[in-house]
């Protein structure tokens, strides 16, 4: 499995028919899988993004543990050298991310989510289905040695495999 943070703060605008558009900070990543997703050496899988409330200042991370355990962080769109991913921080180069005020989006199963997509349960193995899914909303601060410490909100996921 390949992660890219290709554009780790960016400008976006979508546009959703001829009417409707959604302008915002935003980024862009790539993510390529040489195997089937059950067979990826993964037991969690954290993610996230956050961006200050000013729209100046962003952290993107990702964090796999398991066999070949991984965590990439980008502060500012700058690759951290050293980082740590987890369910209340993230930390890296000599930076704090800090949640508060979590409030859970949604928490599910991927049978929960693939219910009602009956013809795709059969192409999955079985025990795929209880990959528990969590994702939050979250307050958070960054806080460095030589800097103020920046508010804003957080979107943050941990996904447990079987």
């Amino acid at each position: 499995m390949s992660w890219r943070c290709e554009a780790p703060a960016a400008r976006m605008l979508v546009h959703l028919g001829r009417e409707v558009a959604i302008e915002g900070a935003g980024y862009a990543e790539r993510l390529e899988l040489r195997l089937p997703p059950w067979r990826l050496p993964i037991d969690e899988l954290r993610w996230g993004r956050w961006i200050s409330d000013e729209g100046c200042r962003s952290v993107v991370w990702i964090d796999w543990r398991g066999a070949e355990p991984q965590t990439l962080v980008y502060t500012d769109a700058v690759r951290a050298r050293e980082a740590a991913a987890g369910d209340n921080e993230v930390a890296a180069g000599g930076r704090r991310l800090t949640f508060a005020d979590r409030r859970v989006l949604h928490q599910r199963t991927l049978g929960d989510l693939l219910g009602s997509l009956a013809p795709l349960l059969p192409a999955l193995p079985r025990r795929w289905l209880a990959l528990e899914d969590r994702k939050w909303l979250s307050r958070a601060v960054l806080d460095g040695p030589s800097e103020r410490p920046a508010e804003g909100w957080a979107i943050h996921e941990r996904i447990v495999f079987p």
